[in-house]
């Protein structure tokens, strides 16, 4: 009988909060990133570094303060302009940039700035990242690098209990000017904040500091030049039967543990036409593949012949990517 279950490999650590090693991301660049499960979500654990969008359109590099300042469209710079800076604290993107804002026509549509299958995190997804760390007053401590390498003294309360490893990698003014490497770092969230005060659009983001243990939620202007942090689609449930889901796309494959055979539910989803499953292995190649043109399939498993951590991906018959889930055959 052949056992399917859903495979974590645990890092060791001392915290509370013991984070699993996830599958990692490419970027069009060609750029590795490590990334980590926390919680039920799975983050990118180093700052974003590409120069394209997800369909090869350039990100221009704007490195004259005065043209930063009269930005209207997706630009990057590295801190202080030195790309040895980006070799450890990645770029620092505008708010269009993460918008996918490329030109100045209106009516074009805005490109994608994560790899398939991650996005710029909401600030719903920064908010249930610190909850799970136990909330605003703690999570930065959780976030933060170990010393002093990348944080000035006293680097309140870091840990890096997460896994997330958080560098302070200061920011450029929304005037071109740079400042804060040391003391503080920024992350662009995808959430428009408007001040009913003034009527003035600006944009939430997460702040970490050199001297307390908190994230703050603030609200910056698009112009500022702040790091990136993905975030995976896929979520990692809870509760017992891991049903692992998409956010906003109920997509269900179940149980866990399971025997011989894999169920995919797509839930609340409609098939347009057939949907299509692929069921790899660790050095990506293809073992099975097949249709899905109901709500609900069963795979058998049992020709699948080998031990070990396989995935399985879906995507519907235009090729847009909905979910991989992690599975160890036994």
């Amino acid at each position: 009988m052949k056992t399917t279950i859903f495979f974590i490999k645990l890092s060791i650590t001392t915290s509370f909060f013991a984070q699993t090693v996830g599958s990692g991301m490419t970027d069009i660049d060609g750029n590795l990133y490590n990334t980590v499960i926390i919680g039920t979500q799975e983050w990118v654990s180093e700052n974003l570094n590409v120069s394209k969008y997800n369909d090869g359109t350039i990100i221009p590099e704007v490195t004259d303060p005065a043209a930063w300042a009269n930005l209207t469209t997706g630009a990057w710079c590295y801190y202080n302009n030195d790309p040895a800076n980006g070799l450890i604290y990645g770029k620092l993107y505008n708010y269009y940039a993460v918008a996918g804002v490329h030109d100045t026509i209106a009516a074009t549509p805005n490109k994608v700035l994560a790899p398939i299958g991650f996005h710029v995190p909401t600030d719903t997804n920064w908010t249930t990242l610190s909850d799970y760390l136990g909330g605003f007053n703690v999570a930065g401590g959780a976030l933060k690098e170990i010393g002093t390498a990348y944080w000035m003294s006293p680097n309140t309360g870091a840990t890096n209990s997460s896994g997330f490893t958080g560098l302070s990698d200061g920011f450029c003014w929304y005037y071109g000017s740079f400042g804060g490497m040391g003391l503080y770092a920024n992350w662009w969230s995808s959430t428009l904040h408007t001040n009913v005060s003034t009527n003035t659009e600006s944009v939430w983001i997460r702040h970490l500091d050199h001297d307390n243990a908190a994230v703050t939620k603030n609200a910056a202007l698009k112009g500022w030049g702040f790091s990136v942090r993905l975030l995976k689609d896929t979520l990692f449930s809870d509760s017992p039967s891991n049903i692992e889901t998409t956010e906003a796309k109920p997509i269900h494959i179940y149980p866990n543990p399971a025997t011989d055979n894999v169920v995919i539910d797509l839930g609340g989803l409609s098939t347009s036409g057939n949907w299509n499953y692929t069921i790899t292995n660790s050095l990506c190649q293809e073992i099975k593949k097949g249709e899905i043109s109901t709500q609900k399939i069963v795979i058998n498993t049992n020709d699948i012949s080998g031990k070990g951590l396989y995935f399985i991906k879906i995507i519907d018959d235009s090729g847009n990517y909905f979910i991989t889930k992690k599975v160890q055959f036994n």
